[in-house]
């Protein structure tokens, strides 16, 4: 266990600010705050990024603020707030390589939040860590890519910590969803997510080639294990059935799951990476016991990839047991966590269902919220009425607005409200968004944790920043000049090919990602990000299926 501490009540706050000027003198922070000693977000430095009236977004903790104090984050990605204290657990995957996961213990000096006292390292060489919930018998149960533990935190380290669930899948070899969520249903069984070793099952290859004799006509061999486990809750003993019922099928990747207090289950579901910047939808499911839920053959509500010439499941959106989704959600935005807000600090959200927006392309990027009624289920309205707005892509500044039209169509769908919406990259104002865990804290504060950008953010009440005040000094546009790297030829095409669909920027601003600065071609641990991102195991990319050796060669070789 390694302990940063900084615990003089005077020093702390001297600490913090020589940090915060140092910092934003000498250096540029990955979440820069507003330069102004007059505003801050309830306490904290505030950022600029948009949200939503009588809101406003401030930074709590990153690796720049607190470097000094042994603070490290690789990839964070969920938070739990320990009761009766000012102190907040934060998983950290380390990475997509197995061992090299974290789990940070942060102490404050109040639970307004200003002043860290103390970073530590309460377990190292976890298996991509993830989820963490509070328990009801008052345990911390932490969900790592092979099993699920609970341990206690007494002091500032972990004691009595025990298997509670073992077994889960997490291969040896190609996986792109490994990644543990759980809930607790009302009864205390345990719901846990897992996750498709792959896109799409191959489906695409078998649609776009029918008659290679090379293609797998089977049937696909994932489909009766992803989706979700329940293992039933043993109260005599306080633990859960080794074996498992397997509670719903078809669902590709749940690490957004949420139990209501009337029962109700939600998933949000991550859906196939069609390279189409439209298609599929994302989808909100209602969960039910024995569902099928359509992957891989069957997106949005009656889209299916299928031909019937391939002869694989030709009537996969007509099964008896499938169930179309609860709503749509706008294409690839990618829900990572969900939530009820509560609280009363932020009075504009209370009762409603919150979602944290991954997604790395133009509508990902938010948190947004949806009214909800007596079970926890989003309002709906007719889908032609619904919409949504997309980020502009460099040189264009204005957000452009869209209505819902999914392939297969849609009668009733979720409007969903921005709650932060101005959270793309604008350079010399912020980079882009990456929201992940979301947890609403003791005083009605929502912590939100950013993995690409390694922080710690908090939504409170405050004066919203509105970037309209700030444009002019941002523009105009320059494209960033790529550095280190050869892009032109088949190898600029490949790339194109591949990976714009996720990755704009390689059509209008190449240099924000190829360089050796903040991008691709930054260096960690003797690997090119771009090199880690093209060869490992879980979690590749493109998501849609690892690329031939050749392919990865040709674009490694354009690393000057």
């Amino acid at each position: 266990m390694l302990q940063f501490t900084t615990t003089n009540k005077y020093l702390a706050p001297l600490f913090l600010f020589n940090m915060l000027f140092f910092t934003s003198v000498f250096t540029l922070a990955a979440y820069p705050p507003i330069n102004s000693e007059e505003r801050n977000c309830d306490g904290l430095a505030q950022l600029p990024i948009g949200s939503i009236q009588g809101t406003c977004l401030g930074l709590l903790a990153d690796n720049v603020q607190y470097k000094q104090m042994g603070l490290n984050f690789k990839k964070p990605r969920k938070a739990l707030e320990l009761p009766q204290s000012h102190q907040i657990l934060v998983t950290d995957m380390g990475g997509w390589t197995a061992g090299k996961g974290i789990l940070w213990l942060l102490e404050f000096q109040s639970n307004r939040y200003r002043h860290l006292i103390s970073v530590t390292k309460v377990a190292e060489k976890l298996v991509l860590p993830h989820d963490i919930k509070l328990g009801k018998d008052g345990s911390i149960y932490l969900g790592e890519a092979h099993q699920i533990t609970r341990f206690r935190i007494k002091g500032r380290r972990m004691i009595d910590r025990e298997v509670v669930i073992t077994g889960l899948p997490y291969p040896d070899g190609q996986y792109l969803h490994p990644l543990t969520s759980f809930v607790f249903l009302n009864n205390n069984d345990l719901l846990i997510n897992v996750g498709s070793q792959t896109d799409d099952c191959g489906l695409l290859k078998k649609v776009s080639a029918p008659n290679d004799a090379s293609t797998d006509k089977s049937e696909c061999s994932e489909v009766k294990e992803v989706g979700l486990r329940r293992y039933g809750f043993i109260a005599k003993t306080n633990q859960w059935a080794s074996d498992f019922d397997q509670y719903a099928t078809g669902l590709r990747n749940s690490v957004a799951l949420l139990v209501h207090s009337s029962g109700t289950i939600l998933q949000g579901e991550n859906s196939a990476d069609l390279k189409d910047a439209n298609e599929p939808y994302e989808e909100i499911n209602l969960i039910e016991q024995g569902g099928f839920y359509g992957w891989p053959y069957c997106l949005n509500r009656d889209f299916s990839l299928l031909k019937k010439t391939i002869g694989v499941n030709e009537n996969s959106c007509n099964q008896k047991n499938y169930k179309t989704p609860y709503s749509l959600m706008p294409p690839h935005v990618a829900p990572l966590d969900m939530m009820y807000y509560t609280g009363r600090k932020l009075p504009t959200l209370t009762g409603q269902l919150l979602m944290s927006w991954h997604g790395y392309r133009v509508v990902g990027n938010r948190l947004v919220s949806y009214k909800v009624n007596a079970k926890g289920l989003p309002i709906l309205t007719a889908s032609e009425k619904v919409s949504f707005k997309r980020d502009p892509i460099a040189p264009e500044v204005e957000f452009s607005k869209h209505f819902f039209s999914p392939k297969g169509g849609s009668k009733l769908d979720a409007q969903h409200q921005e709650v932060i919406s101005h959270w793309n990259s604008v350079k010399g104002l912020r980079p882009e968004g990456a929201p992940v865990g979301l947890l609403q804290l003791a005083d009605g504060s929502i912590l939100i944790v950013d993995d690409k950008n390694k922080a710690l953010l908090r939504l409170s009440n405050g004066i919203s920043f509105e970037e309209n005040q700030q444009k002019n000094s941002f523009l105009p546009h320059e494209a960033s000049k790529v550095i280190g790297f050869n892009f032109s030829g088949p190898r600029k095409s490949l790339m194109i090919d591949q990976c714009s669909a996720c990755h704009n920027e390689l059509k209008s601003d190449p240099g924000a990602l190829l360089n050796p600065h903040s991008g691709w071609l930054k260096t960690l641990e003797g690997k090119t990000l771009l090199q880690t991102k093209l060869t490992r195991e879980a979690g590749f990319m493109p998501p849609t299926g690892k690329l031939l050796p050749e392919q990865v060669k040709l674009i490694l070789q354009g690393v000057e």
